[in-house]
């Protein structure tokens, strides 16, 4: 079965709504896939879709230049969307103008450096543990907190929300 017929029948059993699986087109791209996992993420961590198993055998090694982590060392500066799923240790950095989400999921780990006018959503799910630090007053970091994330927060800007759910 190719890659594109399995995520509808995946996507299909998780409740997956029609128009949504009519997105998946034979012959996209993992730049395509990416995009759509990032714009659907609600979903796709709500019902643990794909799974991660499958996005460590489908995805792990060609998805990384589009913002979808597994498994990974990650260092980024100013990037615009991250998904770091599995057992990802991460350093991000934000200054300038720049506006990121990030989504921290299962046991990843990782260090979110904030600076300047920089504007950072952050959705921490499962067991992920995050430590942001932010200098200067301008700068500002929301965070939510689902499951068992845990946040640790150095400086000011930052406005951490604890959910008593294990997702959105």
């Amino acid at each position: 079965m190719n890659l594109i017929t399995q995520l509808k029948e995946d996507g299909t059993a998780k409740g997956l709504c029609r128009p949504w699986r009519m997105k998946l087109q034979q012959g996209m791209s993992v730049e395509d896939l990416a995009a759509l996992y990032i714009k659907g993420i609600d979903f796709c961590i709500s019902e643990d879709y794909p799974t991660l198993d499958f996005l460590r055998d489908h995805f792990k090694g060609s998805c990384e230049p589009y913002g979808v982590f597994v498994d990974d060392e990650v260092k980024l500066s100013n990037a615009p969307d991250v998904v770091l799923n599995g057992d990802c240790k991460a350093l991000l950095e934000y200054d300038g103008f720049a506006v990121s989400r990030i989504f921290a999921r299962h046991n990843s780990q990782g260090a979110v450096n904030v600076s300047d006018n920089a504007y950072v959503t952050i959705d921490a799910f499962d067991n992920s543990n995050l430590v942001i630090a932010v200098a200067g007053s301008n700068a500002q970091v929301i965070v939510n907190l689902y499951g068992n994330a845990q946040v640790e927060v150095i400086g000011s800007g930052v406005e951490v929300h604890t959910h008593n759910k294990t997702h959105y």
